[in-house]
């Protein structure tokens, strides 16, 4: 298997560990490392090791999109969505096009 190139996401943080993204050379090897990534939890030291693919950012979006509407519906805020942009409490937070809203307080 060969690692095109790997980096730590992030920045340094005392006592913290940082995400490392790897870049596989072909999607073989990708499928071969998600694939057998359930094998980490059972071996000593790398039980809180975990390994998960990269998805494009419309899923990622969603994904937040989707956590975000069930976070503020449980904490018992007005949520509404409308063409893929979320409103809690009348205020755009998060849009499926640009992502999160940035807070202009000038």
């Amino acid at each position: 298997m060969s690692i095109d190139d790997a980096f730590r996401l992030g920045r340094f943080t005392a006592g913290k560990k940082r995400t490392i993204l790897v870049r596989l050379q072909s999607c073989w090897d990708r499928r071969l490392v998600v694939s057998g990534s359930w094998r980490l939890s059972s071996t000593d030291g790398l039980e809180r090791v975990f390994i998960s693919p990269d998805e494009p950012v419309a899923a990622r979006r969603k994904r937040t999109l989707d956590r975000l509407v069930k976070k503020a519906n449980n904490d018992g805020k007005h949520v509404a969505v409308d063409n893929g942009v979320v409103t809690i409490d009348n205020v755009m937070v998060f849009s499926l096009e640009n992502g999160f809203v940035q807070k202009n307080d000038g």
